[in-house]
């Protein structure tokens, strides 16, 4: 392939051009992620439709509205699928979970409430949603909120849709796929009722908006890798305030938290976190 030898050249009002046009077709601003992250993945979809400039490539968008779902993709923005990272959910029972609950219990509480923040098309509220259920069973006294929020409007309305392919559920596993799943047409699979009334989807930007309250668990990963150091460190702020006391935080592997005052690890390994004062 190629390389495209003018980008550097471009002017930063053309860059902010195709970011506004994409932000406008998919309800996604480009311009909350890091700007070089953004560019060099630009570069390479560009690279890979022969636009030779910026201008270039957003004729091309427009010509071809499924590049931009493809750069999006490039970005591994709303890649993800049921139970990610397995080892997570197994971690997250045994401790911070079934310390949660037995809290919960003692002082006859029965709300739990969870933030999927950056749920993309929803496998992992939905996820989590099968593990509540698992863990607390139908004759618990426990009602489980579960509140996901996403920037992308059409994510989210697949999301509501709740039909997923047999690959997204690749870490599932039979006994959940045939209790929790119904197969509806083409091979795909839509989410239970049971499963399908304890989630509702949201649209809100995670770093402009304000963030959700009397949260229990907040589940974050693979999201923060796409801001800035100064955006993260505001992000964890918010995560910190919309926390009840002694709640708890779970990002992906990749990432990291800096302030210790906010946030203490339980489990450093799986990035499992709970929250300080």
């Amino acid at each position: 392939m190629e390389e495209i030898k003018s980008i550097r050249e471009n002017s930063p009002e053309h860059f902010n051009q195709v970011l506004r046009f994409i932000n406008k077709k998919r309800g996604i601003d480009l311009h909350s992620y890091r700007q070089s992250f953004t560019f060099r993945h630009l570069r390479s979809r560009m690279a890979e439709t022969q636009s030779v400039d910026y201008l270039a490539y957003i004729t091309y968008l427009k010509d071809n509205p499924k590049e931009i779902d493809l750069f999006l993709e490039d970005l591994s923005i709303n890649v993800t699928h049921f139970f990610r990272d397995p080892e997570v959910f197994i971690a997250f029972k045994k401790g911070p979970l079934a310390e949660l609950i037995n809290r919960k219990g003692k002082n006859n509480l029965n709300l739990i409430r969870i933030w999927s923040a950056g749920c993309a098309s929803g496998q992992e509220p939905y996820s989590l949603a099968i593990m509540m259920s698992e863990v607390l069973g139908k004759k618990s006294n426990f009602v489980v909120k579960i509140l996901a929020t996403d920037v992308d409007n059409e994510t989210l309305e697949r999301a509501e849709i709740g039909e997923y392919e047999q690959k997204d559920l690749k870490e599932a596993g039979k006994k959940i796929l045939e209790k929790y799943f119904q197969l509806v047409y083409n091979g795909k699979y839509s989410v239970n009722d049971e499963i399908r009334k304890m989630v509702r989807f949201r649209k809100q930007n995670l770093i402009s908006d304000p963030g959700l309250k009397c949260m229990d668990i907040i589940f974050c990963r693979n999201v923060m890798i796409y801001f800035t150091r100064e955006q993260q460190e505001i992000l964890f702020k918010k995560f910190h305030q919309s926390l009840n006391p002694k709640g708890y935080l779970v990002i992906a592997k990749v990432e990291n938290i800096w302030n210790k005052d906010l946030f203490v690890s339980l489990n450093l390994y799986d990035r499992l976190y709970q929250k300080v004062g």
